[in-house]
């Protein structure tokens, strides 16, 4: 396997032809050279420092490589590795180890600009993620001759994500002085107690440097350039969407459907390709490429996609919900994108609920229980669905995506029986039927929704697809005749009138939320952790984030994590700093197809708070090394602040207030 690009990648392991590496053609490269230096210690090699430290401290007490910390070693003429951290004994998790070289690339040609600082950040991003893949690739198909599965390296996604992995820094070496930095844990052996010179020296001379060595300084700048400019042109295509009055795009030819239910990657053999009906094609410029792309554009409004059970409904927008992110060229969804605000929207029984308005959606309950600033420990199928939509809403979401299969029935439609059984006054519920296109015509959101049991959102519609055999049809027209010609009553909606209260009035406190946890644990720091895709755990609570449906790294739940032990450790002031910060990066967005441009309309305290952590976050490259989070370097991915919110709002202890309860 060649190391110089990581194309076809994402065949391997298990999933490929060819066996272990993937690919019909791999095989073991073989290696004229050694890596590992003379075993005598006054030989003139300049790499042989580390190796003859290892050698000198073999059998040893362990705790002898604390001497380790901070301290940087030459292992070749081009790479260099520092100890950032030392684990306490072999059955501890890894020391941290910060491995660099010089940058392998010209940066005028792969980044179009001459510096770091003023290049366009998503270029940098790619590219920190082509070498982190290229590392990654080399370390599973068996670069090395030597695999002791003690080096760990995030493992990246099919998404192009901001990532602490891989920084190109300011250095003294490489193309304008930049270096790459790679961040990974290294489990340094042992005997015991006793220090494994020797198996440290197999792993870092045998294992690490050659990965390094082969698929990072060696790479394939060709590649690379054209990795970096796929993923431009996507955010281009993004960025494009609103000026031509869409909130989606699907490019014709895009793979849609996943290998299998426990892989992301596309589907090899027996895919439909996906091809636009003719009358919702459009075509976009991709600049940085050099062409041009088209495909399927849906407009600003209610979009319907339609059709028998596995037909490809819920496979297409499966595929808008993580349009929201780059993909890598060989995914099959490269062009396909959304609005970058988009949230998928599904009911989530039994999750907590604080101080969120679900008043349009949910009013007049028994007992006279405020839906206002509603409060609930266990909420229903159609309360919880009510608050994500709300939640989405504040944090300034302008796309909503909906799956009839995960929605609550009853907060989705009511049909003219059951109004005749029970009538409308004796009913706390008003269905998204009826909100809809409030929503659409006096706040400028839009909604993709997959629906198949229910025929009532037909009058509403912007475009209605209907899907039959993988294949989209506009069927616009027809449903629009359908709903001419129905009997059934159509919600009255009157233009100017919204029963959506803007901007929310809830704000964050601090001293309520963390109360309990402190009197508890009784310290001032807690643990907060990322547990796998799913959850977090915040001292002795788990935050389920499994219906949190747009998360889709690992990476992403430590940053969430660590926003949130940001907000514990600074407690009042942490929370008010967040505040200020989220208040004075406030976006200003433009409605879609308009131009002219508006505030978020839902816009609130709280919504500033999580663009505060956000914010905060990012400055500190994904590494904000609170007391309460301590992630090693390197295993963190960049959340959306519709996530991070979503991980607070589901914290039990969450406690908030309106402006008019202070």
């Amino acid at each position: 396997m060649s190391c110089r690009g990581y194309g076809g990648s994402y065949r391997g392991g298990r999933g490929g032809r060819g066996g272990r590496g993937g690919g019909s053609h791999w095989q073991r490269p073989a290696y004229e050279e050694s890596f590992v230096p003379p075993a005598d210690s006054s030989s003139v090699s300049p790499y042989a420092e580390l190796s003859n430290y290892f050698k000198s401290v073999e059998g040893m007490n362990y705790g002898e490589l604390k001497s380790l910390t901070n301290a940087s070693f030459a292992l070749s003429e081009t790479v260099q590795c520092t100890f950032l951290a030392i684990q306490s004994d072999p059955f501890a998790p890894g020391s941290q180890l910060r491995v660099s070289c010089p940058c392998p690339f010209q940066l005028e040609k792969v980044l179009q600009s001459s510096d770091l600082e003023s290049c366009a950040p998503c270029r940098r991003v790619a590219a920190e993620d082509y070498i982190l893949r290229c590392f990654h690739e080399g370390h599973r198909h068996g670069v090395a001759r030597y695999r002791s599965g003690a080096l760990q390296v995030m493992r990246p996604s099919q998404h192009v994500l901001e990532r602490s992995t891989v920084a190109l820094v300011r250095g003294d070496r490489g193309s304008k002085g930049v270096e790459v930095h790679l961040f990974a844990r290294l489990k340094l052996p042992g005997h015991g107690r006793r220090i494994d010179g020797r198996g440290a020296i197999s792993i870092i001379y045998e294992e690490l440097l050659p990965i390094m060595e082969r698929c990072v300084v060696g790479l394939d700048e060709e590649r690379l350039y054209q990795h970096v400019t796929c993923v431009h042109d996507q955010e281009h295509l993004r960025g494009e969407l609103r000026a031509a009055g869409c909130v989606a795009f699907v490019a014709n030819g895009s793979v849609l459907p996943r290998e299998s239910g426990e892989s992301d990657r596309p589907l090899a053999k027996g895919a439909v390709p996906f091809t636009s009906p003719a009358s919702l094609e459009r075509t976009f410029q991709l600049p940085y490429s050099g062409t041009t792309v088209t495909g399927m554009g849906l407009p600003h409004g209610l979009t319907l996609i339609a059709g028998g059970g596995f037909h490809g409904k819920s496979t297409l927008l499966r595929a808008l919900e993580v349009g929201v992110y780059n993909h890598v060229p060989d995914d099959g969804r490269v062009y396909v994108v959304v609005d970058s605000t988009a949230v998928k929207i599904r009911a989530e029984d039994r999750r907590s609920i604080n101080g969120v308005d679900i008043s349009p959606f949910i009013n007049n309950l028994p007992f006279q229980k405020t839906t206002t600033s509603f409060v609930t420990s266990d909420a229903s199928g159609s309360t919880s669905q009510a608050a994500n939509i709300m939640e989405a809403l504040e944090l300034g979401s302008r796309l909503l995506l909906l799956d009839e299969d995960t929605c609550a029935t009853n907060l989705m439609y009511r049909d003219d029986l059951m109004q005749q059984l029970v009538p409308r006054e004796q009913e706390p519920i008003t269905p998204f039927v009826e909100r809809v296109t409030d929503l659409i015509q006096n706040h400028g959101m839009s909604a993709v929704m997959v629906i198949g049991g229910s025929g009532q959102y037909f009058p509403h519609a912007t475009v209605t697809l209907v899907m039959n055999s993988y294949n989209a049809h506009d069927c616009t027209a027809r449903a629009q005749e359908i709903a001419s010609t129905s009997m059934a009553s159509v919600p009255l909606f009157e233009k100017g009138r919204s029963a959506f209260v803007s901007p929310m009035q809830r704000r964050f406190d601090g001293n309520g939320t963390f109360c309990t946890v402190q009197c508890r644990k009784g310290r001032d720091s807690i643990k907060v952790s990322g547990v796998g895709v799913d959850s977090i755990r915040f001292a002795e609570e788990n935050i389920d984030l499994s219906l949190v449906e747009q998360i889709v790294e690992e990476g992403q739940v430590n940053a969430i994590a660590q926003c949130l032990a940001m907000l514990y450790d600074g407690e009042a002031d942490g929370a008010e700093a967040m505040f200020a910060k989220g208040k004075s990066s406030q976006m200003v967005y433009s409605p879609v197809g308009g131009g002219e441009p508006r505030s978020v309309p839902f816009y609130s305290d709280f919504s500033a708070l999580i663009e505060g952590c956000d914010a905060t976050l990012r400055e500190a490259r994904l590494e904000a090394r609170t007391p309460s989070c301590y992630l090693p370097r390197g295993f963190t991915s960049a959340a959306r602040r519709f996530e991070i919110g979503a991980a607070l709002n589901r914290l039990r202890t969450l406690r908030t207030f309106t402006a008019s309860m202070k």
